[in-house]
């Protein structure tokens, strides 16, 4: 369970920063956070002729591919198209015409990672210059638009003439910060980035036109010493909360440096999301057990499926006298070890996570 432990911590300091003011960290320190508002021809993510390489770099782009089943089983087969449409009502993705990787995304979270990555934004790159000088003098550093109450808006020109609904026009990201922590005890100095998208607020007569995602909440970690001025660069690990308006809601956790795994859990009890009856694997009448996690483990090439219901995820919860008396059930979907999935078939290789 040690990278699932590491992916929460690493959301959870970056959220921590998002939810306060900009410490002290040096005489020298200040947030350089102010307000960014964009106009795109379209928020429509695809590769270009100058950027060729922007779908390779969106969030769901290994996982997307590498649950492909190395085999020609039909229940499998029906299985990862079921997942993959899944994923779609959160991200946008169009299929490529086999259906193995998409053609296009419309998504804020990976916007805003290209729009970073491309580093045509003058306040994007002051924060990341920013916190690559506080890494060279050792010192705390943070860029945070939340903090300094600054706006980031981005606006789709095409839906804006085609008079679309709200939120395919507009999206408002109350959250970009980044937080240099310095190597302490042991540990190396790292760099907690959080994205934040909320959906903007329609009258009710209005709400089923809009778009699905309501939200969106990322958190990545990086190693100081390699943290990027240009470009992506690579995390150490990520993790991505999408809630919609009907579907429920997906997280992805990634590791990238320990056990190379990708883990999606799908919150969905109400809708049955993945048909695991095929395999004969109870599934409840109303819908899709409570937890659901699909793992992709790249290094084994091996996909795993959990599913767990009405099955809390803590035995013991702490007390006023004994604030660690946490106990893990190990039965919740979760926690479950390798031998426990429900489902499991090998994957097509993908050399890059391996």
């Amino acid at each position: 369970m040690k990278h699932r432990y590491c992916l929460q911590t690493a959301l959870l300091s970056a959220l921590i920063v998002a939810g306060c003011g900009m410490e002290d960290s040096g005489s020298s320190a200040f947030n350089p956070a102010t307000d960014v508002d964009l106009t795109f021809s379209t928020f429509d993510l695809e590769n270009t002729p100058e950027a060729p390489d922007n779908l390779e770099h969106s969030r769901f782009h290994d996982f997307y591919r590498g649950i492909e089943p190395l085999g020609d089983d039909p229940d499998q087969l029906a299985t990862v198209a079921e997942i993959r449409e899944h994923i779609a009502i959160f991200t946008g993705a169009i299929p490529t015409e086999d259906g193995t990787s998409y053609q296009k995304l419309r998504n804020p979270l990976d916007l805003m990672n290209q729009v970073i990555a491309s580093g045509e934004v003058a306040n994007f790159r002051e924060g990341r210059n920013y916190i690559a000088r506080r890494i060279a003098d050792g010192k705390a550093g943070t860029y945070s638009n939340r903090a300094n109450q600054a706006q980031i808006r981005f606006v789709d020109q095409a839906a804006v003439l085609a008079a679309a609904a709200l939120n395919d026009q507009i999206w408002i990201y109350p959250t970009l910060d980044w937080r240099y922590v310095p190597e302490a005890d042991g540990n190396t100095g790292k760099v907690y980035r959080t994205i934040q998208y909320v959906a903007r607020s329609v009258a009710d007569e209005d709400t089923e036109s809009q778009p699905e995602l309501i939200s969106l909440l990322a958190g990545s970690r990086f190693d100081a010493t390699s943290f990027p001025t240009q470009g992506y660069g690579d995390p150490e690990y990520a993790t991505a909360d999408y809630l919609s308006r009907s579907f429920g809601s997906i997280e992805l956790r990634q590791d990238y440096i320990d056990e190379k795994t990708d883990t999606l859990f799908i919150h969905s009890p109400e809708r049955q999301v993945i048909d695991l009856g095929r395999y004969g694997v109870t599934e409840p009448a109303d819908g899709s057990p409570d937890c659901l996690r699909v793992e992709l483990d790249y290094a084994l090439a091996e996909l795993r499926i959990f599913t767990s219901d009405g099955i809390a995820a803590t035995i013991a919860a702490p007390t006023e006298d004994d604030l660690d008396n946490t106990e893990i059930n190990p039965d919740y979907c979760g926690y479950q070890q390798p031998a426990d999935a429900g489902v499991l078939w090998s994957t097509v290789a993908i050399p890059e996570r391996q």
